[in-house]
């Protein structure tokens, strides 16, 4: 691996319940009537809903930027994730008036790549490059293919492959962070290799292989976990669950910990990270045989919620399970989008509905102007242009595309 730029970054991240028995506040809350629908499945026109939500949540992105720029918040400097995840949620929608605003982000970002293929300025050079990835890939311009070939090569050697003396033996071998410095994680690792496989590197190159080995320490699997139990400041020593869900690091969840019925502690396993896990096993060409997927794949139809990010509920914080709530619902949306593709079906499980519920959910959350955002504002979710280009992206899973 040839040394990176130095850059940093912070992490962008960025199914079918209630909120509790007693009542607290809903930063995200969803209209009676759509709720009510939704659970007794009478919203057989929820497509039409759907679209017309997506219709005015793209309506709300281009006219926040007609120069195809766009910012965390008014008044900031334009932002390239920002604007890379913008196009691309534009790109993934059927509307042909809001392409030429999307083209011109594209060609902008063109013009950030370095000569080491990353497209970034000066931070989070793994996420801005692999949402660019997705949005040229997405637009099947062939003028952009040598960029995006540069960019899949830049995204295959951020991964901590040993080259920069990373061992195996290491927890973050394998995984992908923000890019230069900064956290190994799950998130940039499962955005990684969506852009990778975008990109054309084919599922035989030993970037696939060395990934599993990041995924694996950070699935609450001991069985294909070689995590040995350690001191985590603040929590004790902690081990490896059995739960086979998803957390953000080898040695972090942002959901916190657990204490286990034999007073052990384990990292608390959590939606978003749980399904960024599943479609990067997917990504890495496993399939529903592997006993890594049916793990996860287990804690998802035993967690399956709509209402928040399961996982994340915290007594002393009844807003926390709201955090990176739009991010959870597009991971969830990408992943069994993916495991459908691959011919695993979800028929049977709470999940079998999960285009309506979810675009229920999402569409009973939209602002009067037509964009999305999140009062728990963890993660850049308080930002309309970021939480409303990924609701725009998970109803384009839900619809289809194009529709």
């Amino acid at each position: 691996m040839r040394p990176l730029p130095l850059v940093f970054g912070c992490a962008l991240v960025a199914l079918v319940t209630g909120c509790g028995k007693k009542a607290e506040p809903n930063p995200a809350p969803a209209k009676p009537a759509a709720t009510e629908a939704r659970a007794t499945g009478a919203a057989e026109d929820w497509r039409d809903s759907a679209k017309q939500a997506r219709d005015r949540g793209a309506a709300y992105l281009a006219g926040q930027s007609p120069e195809g720029q766009w910012r965390f918040m008014p008044g900031k400097d334009p932002d390239l994730g920002i604007s890379a995840l913008a196009a691309y949620s534009l790109l993934r929608n059927p509307s042909e008036s809001t392409r030429p605003i999307a083209r011109k982000t594209l060609d902008w970002l063109a013009g950030f790549q370095k000569p080491d293929g990353g497209i970034y300025d000066k931070e989070l050079a793994v996420y801005i490059t692999a949402a660019a990835v997705l949005g040229f890939k997405e637009s099947g311009e062939p003028s952009y293919a040598p960029v995006l070939a540069k960019a899949g090569e830049y995204i295959r050697l951020a991964q901590l492959d040993g080259g920069e003396g990373t061992l195996e033996s290491s927890e973050n071998f394998g995984g992908i962070g923000y890019g230069g410095s900064g956290t190994v994680n799950m998130s940039t690792t499962q955005w990684a290799l969506e852009a990778a496989s975008a990109a054309g590197i084919k599922k035989d190159d030993e970037f696939y292989k060395r990934a599993l080995v990041f995924l694996q320490r950070s699935q609450n699997r001991s069985e294909s976990n070689d995590r040995t139990p350690r001191e985590i400041k603040g929590e004790g020593v902690v081990a490896v669950g059995n739960d086979g869900g998803g957390i953000y690091a080898p040695s972090e969840s942002k959901a916190g910990t657990m204490a286990l019925p034999d007073g052990s502690r384990i990292f608390r396993s959590y939606g978003s990270m749980t399904y960024a896990l599943l479609k990067s096993y997917l990504l890495c060409d496993l399939d529903a045989k592997d006993a890594r997927v049916k793990a996860a794949w287990d804690w998802i139809r035993g967690n399956w919620n709509l209402g928040h990010n399961p996982g994340m509920e915290s007594d002393a914080n009844p807003t926390r399970k709201y955090e990176g709530l739009f991010y959870y619902y597009l991971t969830l949306a990408r992943t069994l989008s993916a495991l459908e593709k691959q011919g695993i079906q979800v028929a049977g499980t709470p999940a079998e509905f999960w285009r309506r519920d979810l675009a229920v959910a999402l569409t009973a959350r939209q602002a009067g102007d037509g964009s999305w955002t999140n009062q728990a504002d963890r993660w850049f979710e308080g930002s309309p242009a970021l939480v409303t280009a990924y609701a725009l992206l998970t109803l384009a899973e839900c619809l289809g595309n194009p529709q």
